[in-house]
């Protein structure tokens, strides 16, 4: 009897062993293949440093005084500078405000002054295009257009002015 309680108690043993030798095992393959993983990424930012410089290198043979930051930014990731819903608010606002026909890059470069990013050539042409998608969206109820091309926009005017 005392035999078979041994015997049940190593097998018990066993069967734990195992199990944590599995668990081991996996955390092995994980950390092998994320090792893997580090010498491709490694490898990528390698290559983009040298991208960088050679791109730096090329504006400052065309433009030796050229010392501009630039931002770091993620691939189809852009970060309005304007919280939510508040381009329309303001391209309507400065319509009302020049009250005149105006163009979605005019009004988007009236609106980055107020908020001091006017140098910001991507937020430029991004708030442009929001300004210009609005604008469509509410074309015959807040506001009209002339032109196919570049289009200038103003607010339709109450029938009372």
């Amino acid at each position: 009897m005392g035999i078979s309680n041994v015997t049940a108690g190593l097998e018990d043993k066993i069967a734990v062993f195992k199990g944590e030798l599995q668990t081991v095992e996996a955390r092995i393959k994980e950390i092998e293949e994320g090792i893997e993983v580090l010498h491709l990424l490694r490898n990528r930012a390698t290559k983009l440093q040298s991208l960088i410089i050679g791109a730096e290198d090329i504006i400052l043979d065309a433009d030796p005084s050229w010392k501009r930051p630039i931002k770091p930014r993620i691939k189809r990731k852009w970060h309005s500078p304007f919280k939510s819903g508040e381009i329309g608010l303001r391209a309507l606002s400065v319509l009302r405000e020049k009250d005149r026909w105006m163009r979605p890059r005019d009004i988007a470069f009236i609106m980055l002054s107020q908020i001091g990013r006017e140098g910001d050539r991507m937020a430029m042409d991004k708030t442009t295009n929001s300004v210009g998608g609005y604008l469509k969206r509410y074309e015959g109820d807040l506001v009209q257009s002339r032109g196919d091309f570049a289009k200038e926009w103003r607010v339709i005017r109450e029938s009372g002015e």
